[in-house]
């Protein structure tokens, strides 16, 4: 990594690399978390929590329960990986985004 990063200072001048940098390293989290999301890897897998089925239960607690439960369920992650992956792609992109504005904004006083 060291050769690349040397090879890398001497074509660009030290301004230019720290202007670049961010955007480098957005892309680099937007694609690691769209592989992520693409590849969905089975260590990531999360098991479900609702194991003892939908039909109606006869308590009245037991039912506030179920609805409860029924309601939280679609908020548990079903893929680590899927949550990373979009961490990191919401990251890149707001990264991104800011580095592009502030270019546009332009140097202080002008």
């Amino acid at each position: 990594m060291p050769a690349l990063r040397e090879r890398i200072g001497d074509a660009l001048p030290a301004s230019r690399r720290e202007r670049l940098a961010p955007i480098v390293f957005a892309g680099g989290l937007l694609a690691i978390g769209a592989m992520l999301i693409k590849a969905k890897p089975r260590i990531g897998h999360v098991p479900t929590p609702k194991q003892f089925g939908d039909l109606p239960r006869r308590s009245r607690t037991r039912r506030a329960a179920q609805t409860t439960r029924d309601h939280i369920e679609p908020f548990a992650p079903t893929n680590v990986t899927d949550s990373i992956g979009r961490s990191l792609m919401l990251g890149g992109a707001a990264l991104l985004l800011t580095r592009l504005l502030d270019e546009a904004a332009g140097r202080d006083g002008k």
